[in-house]
């Protein structure tokens, strides 16, 4: 069905309207049937367990509702916290359908018991509904109530369904829009339909008149819902509290997961609680007025109708006009006078005290909502369930806060800094700084996710962007005269209405006539019309987002790549902070098994691009983008003002990926196994970070290099001092600490802007390593090795130029009579190797240090070192054998400093997969 609607029919409808509406109607038939056969169970089981206890309809109807929504409730977590872990989409349904036939079989068997008890049984009486089943006249009181009795139990299924959607979306600020928060919401929900019908179970022998129980439930309910509002705005400060309380750990998260669903509780659960006592409650009333048992098929119908009814009005309707609260509020207006109407027309027609106490209930709660149940806008927007602070500072305001269809956005405004923040359902999206203040990480990531097509292909015209954030990106892509359209998907029209107050940092987006912007999901608008761009750029949410993970499979990018001319290029962005290294592994794992020719950058501390052709990667830096004058001046104040700005962030190619994909085994992520989406979670809790990727080049040695033949950038490349950005600070102080080795202090630029500890680590074995003047005794041959250890893992990255004057046979910058003991020799002869990403020289003077008597004095920290070089030499020549041996063989005494660097090393020689320095002095051979 995928295949064919995304490959044949889709195509085909070059029109938003039809295209949904055949995703709609098509998919409604698929489920159809399975639907339909769902909706006639609780009217059968309803029906048939009457025919045994005839007289106990309330007792029935209100124990099967509620066990049937315990079961619902039970389901919901059984599927989010167990079946889709262990068995993924298709095992989970087949799980759910193999229960099905069991309960089917169940109910033969009953049946088979109920016949033969009928068959042994001496009473011949019929059922107490026979005469109405043959078609007896109905009575004039079934005529009379059984229409309102059915659309009442519409119009509170439809209010029901307001209520949910309005508390998903408000608790979505509070607990997170993960899926886990979603199932927990959607449990406690469920949870309180299900008392709500216990209830009834139990007191049903004593409701005399359903009618106008049903009538005072509809008002309660109305009470409970209003009264949610103001529990809502407390549900900040009670996350707040959960999170201060809770260690960032896997119990922890357990903890925080029950915490979040006590809170779901709070809000929901009270007028859920009397939401389930209605269907049982109107459907009785029908029966005891002399209805027969096709009463509960029609109510259960019209209450389902109503709760579909609730939903299109809801999302459609009262959201986009009035809001999420006020949506809510005018639902449980309707409840309550829904209730009025039961009880002052039908159960009696006459003036009660029980009335009269309803309505001024439901009067003065809805004052109380109305002005208790305003959440402070610092508050709604803080994104508590992330950060644990239930308020932004004072120093900041929200100038803009809007509920869109499927999110609630807000632009934060931090005037410390000038910095202006989009947020969606508590989450930043994009943060801008004003121009004559230091850019954002943020701001980086846009731009240079902008100006990636424009630099690796020769000329991109037709350009689509997978969301729109602040319009940075496409604001500079738009900088450059080459493109002649560009389409930015957003699924949430408020955003795209949010960030115009960026103002002319985005300008270009919202005023170019190339720029054209698509309310719409990404699946659905590619697939209409045939499209096909040069280049798409993905850019959406982050992936622990409910919805969003399925934007990072391996479907989603077979998919892609579809889309894309035969020269086209996708540039995939992808987070490190708040994740960690086996769920991005994952994911890479689908990009790379759709693109296996393949660049990864890392743009700042916390942002990674993946440059991603359809055919092979072409020369990637054109001058294009730095010739461009409405670019220029916003490329340089980035900091990436020349392509070597960019070559510096770059990684590695497609084989660095695969060979981390297999150091974390990570499966490739599919849409029908959504780990992403139910682990993502945890590791934002935990506050994890995948720099595995980044540690790769700032380890000290030139790993990838080596392996990926990986070009430093050298030392007069054009380049400014990046503060976000690990790579760029990482050479600055490579290069400073470089010159205070040779001249024998630290300066000033370093001490302003490195930060204390490394200041003090790099002062103390800079002293350490120029004032030693003997190597003497294992101790001194200990902490003198450690120094130079540090200083070398300073500035091990730079290229060999850069360190011609540090690892020399006879260093001027070390004592003489340091710098002629074997040790010192030895180290420096390794260096020099390693500097000139020499593999043999490395793999040579690595061994012969490990193999002298003194090796043993040195430093874990530098054995671990040598002994690493020793591998990545054995790699370098084409020795993955070798390499292995090494990493198998313990020479004792390591740090651990290196120890996923050894792996890694490890992983790759295992897969004998030969480094990129092997295979090129082979060609050259």
């Amino acid at each position: 069905y995928t295949h064919v609607s995304q490959e044949s029919i889709l195509p085909l409808l070059d029109n938003a309207a039809l295209a949904h509406a055949y995703q709609w109607a098509s998919a409604a038939l698929l489920i159809l049937p399975q639907s339909f056969l769902l909706g006639a169970t609780f009217p059968l089981l309803s029906a048939g367990y009457l025919r045994i206890a005839p007289r106990q309809d309330g007792e029935v109807l209100g124990g099967l509702y509620f066990t049937n929504s315990l079961g619902a409730a039970l389901g919901a977590l059984a599927a989010t916290f167990a079946l889709l872990p262990a068995l993924g989409l298709p095992g989970t349904v087949m799980t759910a359908g193999a229960l099905n036939i069991l309960v089917g079989l169940g109910a033969w068997l009953v049946s088979r018991m109920a016949h033969e008890g009928q068959s042994a049984s001496t009473s011949t009486a019929p059922p107490p509904d026979a005469a109405a089943s043959s078609g007896a006249p109905q009575n004039s009181e079934i005529r009379r109530i059984g229409p309102i009795m059915l659309a009442a139990t519409a119009i509170s299924g439809a209010t029901s369904f307001v209520y949910e959607i309005g508390w998903v979306r408000m608790l979505n600020q509070a607990l997170g829009s993960s899926l886990h928060s979603f199932e927990l919401m959607l449990t406690a929900f469920i949870l309180g339909l299900a008392f709500g019908g216990l209830w009834i179970r139990r007191r049903a022998s004593r409701i005399a008149d359903p009618i106008a129980y049903v009538g005072y439930a509809q008002v309660f309910m109305s009470i409970a819902a209003l009264l949610s509002i103001p529990v809502f705005t407390q549900s900040f400060h009670w996350v707040g509290w959960i999170m201060e309380g809770l260690a960032r750990t896997e119990n922890g998260y357990t903890l925080f997961e029950l915490g979040t669903a006590l809170v779901s509780l709070a809000v929901m659960f009270p007028a859920a609680f009397f939401a389930g006592m209605t269907l049982p409650l109107f459907t009785m009333a029908l029966l005891r007025a002399g209805a027969d048992e096709r009463a509960i098929g029609r109510v259960y119908a019209a209450n389902t109708l109503g709760s579909i009814l609730g939903v299109v009005l809801m999302v459609h309707t009262l959201i986009p006009f009035v809001g999420v609260r006020l949506g809510l509020t005018l639902a449980a207006l309707i409840d309550a006078l829904l209730g009025l109407y039961l009880l002052r027309t039908l159960s009696p027609a006459r003036l009660t005290t029980g009335f009269v106490a309803a309505a001024v209930c439901m009067a003065v709660t809805t004052g109380i909502s109305m002005q208790l149940g305003r959440v402070d806008p610092l508050v709604q927007a803080a994104g508590v369930f992330r950060t644990g602070k239930a308020r932004f500072g004072e120093n900041s305001s929200v100038p803009f806060l809007k509920d869109g269809k499927t999110a609630t956005v807000a632009l934060y405004q931090d005037t410390a800094i000038q910095s202006l923040s989009i947020i969606t359902n508590g989450k930043p999206d994009a943060s801008l700084t004003a121009l004559d203040r230091p850019p954002t990480p943020d701001e980086i990531t846009m731009i240079m996710l902008g100006v990636m097509p424009l630099a690796a292909h020769p000329a991109p015209k037709d350009i689509a962007i997978i969301g729109w954030g602040s319009g940075l990106s496409t604001h500079t892509l738009l900088g450059s005269a080459i493109p002649r359209s560009v389409d930015t998907i957003e699924i949430e029209k408020v955003m795209y209405d949010a960030a115009r107050a960026f103002g002319l940092r985005v300008a270009r987006a919202y005023k170019d006539p190339r720029s054209h912007v698509h309310i719409d999901d990404a699946r659905t608008f590619l697939s209409t019309g045939s499209r096909q761009y040069d280049a798409i750029l993905s850019e959406p949410s982050n992936p622990w987002v409910s919805g969003v993970a399925n934007l990072f499979t391996a479907e989603f990018y077979r998919f892609m790549k579809r889309h894309l001319k035969e020269d086209g290029i996708l540039v995939q962005w992808l987070h490190t902070y708040e994740i960690n290294d086996s769920l991005v592994s994952t994911m890479l794992a689908a990009l790379v098994s759709e693109f296996p020719d393949t660049e990864i950058y890392i743009v700042n501390d916390g942002d990674m691009l993946i440059m991603a052709p359809k055919g092979k990667l072409s020369t990637p830096f054109g001058e294009a983008p730095w010739r461009e004058t409405a670019l220029r001046a916003e490329l340089n104040r980035v900091g990436l003002g020349h392509p070597d700005e960019i070559a510096l962030r770059r990684i590695g190619s497609a084989e660095v990926i695969r060979q981390y994909v297999k150091l974390f085994s990570a499966a490739i992520h599919s849409d029908y196994y959504p780990n992403v989406a139910l682990e993502a979670p945890l590791a934002r809790y935990q506050k994890q970070d995948a720099n595995f990727m980044s540690n790769l080049v700032v380890n000290g040695l030139p790993v990838l290099d080596i392996l990926d033949c990986r070009k430093p950038v050298r030392a007069g490349a054009q380049n400014v001092i990046n503060q976000g950005s690990t790579f760029s600070m990482k050479r600055f102080w490579a290069l400073q600490v470089t010159d205070a080795i040779l001249q024998g202090r630290l300066s000033d630029t370093f001490k302003q802007n490195a930060p204390p500890t490394e200041i003090s680590t790099i002062h103390y074995a800079l002293s350490l390593v120029r004032q030693t003047a003997s190597l003497d005794t294992p101790a001194q041959v200990k902490e003198w090795s450690a120094a130079l250890s540090t200083l070398a893992t300073f500035i091990g990255a730079l290229p060999a130029e850069d360190l011609q004057d540090v690892w020399t046979p006879t260093p001027a910058w070390l004592p003489a009579s340091v710098a002629k003991h074997p040790v010192a020799v030895a180290l420096l002869r390794v260096y020099a190797a390693t500097a000139a990403r020499d593999p043999q020289a490395m793999l040579d003077e690595a061994e012969s240090l490990l193999a002298m008597p003194e090796a043993n004095d040195l430093s874990p920290a530098s054995r671990e070192e040598i002994h690493t070089i020793s591998m990545l030499g054995a790699l370098g020549t084409g020795d993955n054998a070798k390499a292995l041996a090494l990493g198998n063989t313990d020479p004792g005494n390591l740090a651990d400093n290196l120890a996923g660097i050894r792996s890694y090393l490890m992983a790759w020689a295992d897969s004998g997969t030969p480094a990129c320095m092997a295979r090129t002095q082979r060609a050259e051979d």
